[in-house]
């Protein structure tokens, strides 16, 4: 009998959090970048644990380059 599949815990979306209150305003370009670091990391954490090598390096790559866009935010910022 196979495993049922693992189930990460959905991550909080930035419209979820949105700072204004008002729906349908989209996150800062940082928050967002932000959220995607974080849930990439997650991802990349679970691929890995499952000997998928390659999809954890992109997830890896795709990690870095959201946390290269929140740290350019805040030099501009």
């Amino acid at each position: 009998m196979s495993k049922p599949p693992l189930r990460a815990s959905p991550a909080p979306s930035p419209a979820d959090t949105e700072t204004s209150g008002a729906p349908g305003i989209h996150a800062p370009t940082a928050e967002t970048a932000q959220y995607i670091a974080e849930f990439t990391a997650e991802l990349s954490f679970l691929a890995r644990r499952s000997n998928l090598d390659l999809l954890a390096y992109l997830l890896d790559m795709a990690r870095l380059e959201a946390t290269r866009a929140v740290q350019g935010s805040a030099r501009r910022g």
